[in-house]
């Protein structure tokens, strides 16, 4: 199994960004070029490959 294709769980997403609050983990998740969708229940979903390399920084990378 590739675990970049793991999804990230809550636990892991609050301790990641510091935040409890959903659309605060979001917001930062945002600030830092993160790929993330938002579940129904608010809360950011995202993938170890999407937080390991952002898209910011793919986008850099490109125009480099």
């Amino acid at each position: 199994m590739n675990l970049d294709n793991e999804i990230i769980s809550n636990a892991d997403i609050e301790r990641l960004t510091g935040y409890k609050i959903p659309s605060k983990q979001s917001q930062c998740l945002r600030d830092a070029g993160v790929f993330f969708v938002e579940g129904r229940d608010g809360r950011p979903r995202t993938t170890w490959a999407h937080f390991n390399n952002p898209l910011a920084q793919r986008i850099k990378k490109q125009f480099c």
